[in-house]
């Protein structure tokens, strides 16, 4: 599995060490386990999740640099009411 060179190794060590948030640190540590060589199935494993999920990570991370592997849910705020509902 190819990644990208955003971060070196100890970066992305050192940023999982770092997450406060645990989704955000198995993102960093699924990408720096495929960084070492592992496969996404030996990644999975480690993680654990699934094999896609690891693959779907590295994608990212690889188009979007280290900003993709944040968690970002807490920061949306979801949809605007309707006029209707606020009436």
């Amino acid at each position: 599995m190819a990644v990208g060179d955003h971060l070196t190794l100890n970066e992305l060590r050192r940023r999982a060490r770092k997450a406060k948030d645990p989704i955000e640190k198995d993102r960093f540590l699924a990408v720096y386990h495929a960084k070492r060589g592992l496969t996404a199935k030996e990644v999975a494993r480690i993680i654990p999740d699934t094999r896609r999920w690891v693959q779907a990570t590295v994608r990212r991370y690889n188009q979007e640099g280290s900003e993709a592997l944040k968690d970002k849910r807490h920061q949306t705020r979801g949809r605007s009411p309707s006029p209707r509902e606020v009436s």
